[in-house]
């Protein structure tokens, strides 16, 4: 790349995670960009769609734990841009959601970096379709709010339950860990015990649901607490409608590993993914990949598979 001029940083929204979600502008990019930065709840999948000699950057953030601060991502952007054309900057859901873009947008802005903000499926989005409903459904929610239940030190602002009153949907972003305070404020704040679902692992294989109320929601999920894995939470009228119960009754998918040729490893675990299984692939050529995508493979592989399989077995 000539010297003096940047490349161009797009800041992609992965979806809540199954690739299938992926639009076909977000996916496009990532098999063809020059780097990649990564948030955590990318799913991992994802990230083995690049070329094999691309580098991938882990930039993700974990809520209540030390982690990478957003002065730091922003410089590696920057740094980033220096070096390569096309940059990727992969964040779960909708970048624009929560996903503090605007702070990306304005550093690369200030730096004369030429980016471009493309879309993704927020979760919220997700999380209900998955039960067969929507944010909003005609006479029963007419309008959806979305709210963050993480809180800086210096920010003790309760949730916004001004939707609810008026006879809407609240959906609530990064709010497990304070499920039981949320609940107290809404019920403190409305008097009223909403109809609550909660989804965790929203499009992944081991995604759960649990249906309660405002009052009895906090104590239903107690044991789940403790993991804390990613939930997306559903307050309102919605939660309580009829069709939801059909589709909460589901057999849990296997997790696997497909091993074999890459390009074929890959083709396979969409088939797997289109069946609502869960699978990383761990291709022969792992030899000819960048080192932090070899590196990537082997911290995946330390987790637990249901069953392993190479593509030379598949019929």
């Amino acid at each position: 790349m000539p010297l003096n001029t940047y490349g161009k940083v797009y800041l992609i929204g992965a979806g809540p995670g199954h690739p299938e979600l992926l639009t076909r502008k977000a996916e496009r990019l990532i098999r063809s960009a020059d780097i990649i930065l990564y948030d955590r709840l990318v799913n991992p999948f994802i990230l083995q769609l690049v070329r094999p000699e691309i580098e991938i950057i882990n930039v993700g953030k974990e809520a209540y734990r030390k982690h990478i601060q957003q002065q730091v991502i922003n410089e590696k952007l920057i740094s980033a841009a220096k070096q390569h054309r096309c940059v990727v900057r992969l964040k779960g859901g909708d970048p624009a959601i929560f996903g503090r873009v605007h702070e990306e947008v304005v550093t690369l802005s200030q730096a004369g970096i030429d980016f471009e903000v493309v879309p993704g499926i927020t979760t919220a989005s997700a999380a209900v379709a998955s039960v067969g409903l929507g944010l909003t459904i005609r006479n029963i929610a007419h309008s959806v709010t979305f709210a963050t239940g993480y809180l800086n030190k210096s920010n003790q602002q309760q949730v916004d339950v001004t939707t609810l009153i008026n006879g809407g949907t609240l959906a609530i972003y990064m709010g497990v860990k304070r499920l039981s305070e949320i609940m107290k404020d809404i019920y403190q704040t409305t008097q009223v015990d909403y109809p609550v679902l909660l989804i965790f692992n929203v499009s992944s294989y081991n995604e759960k649901h649990i249906i309660g109320r405002v009052t009895t929601i906090a104590e239903q999920v107690s044991d789940d607490l403790e993991h804390i894995s990613p939930g997306m939470v559903i307050v309102g009228d919605i939660a309580a409608c009829e069709n939801i119960k059909s589709a909460l009754n589901q057999c849990m998918p296997k997790k696997y590993l497909i091993t074999g040729p890459r390009l074929e490893a890959i083709k396979q675990a969409f088939d797997i993914y289109e069946k609502d299984g869960w699978c990383i692939i761990n291709p022969d050529e792992k030899h000819e990949l960048h080192h932090s995508q070899q590196l990537f493979i082997e911290q995946q592989l330390m987790q637990h598979f249901d069953e392993e399989i190479h593509t030379k077995d598949i019929k």
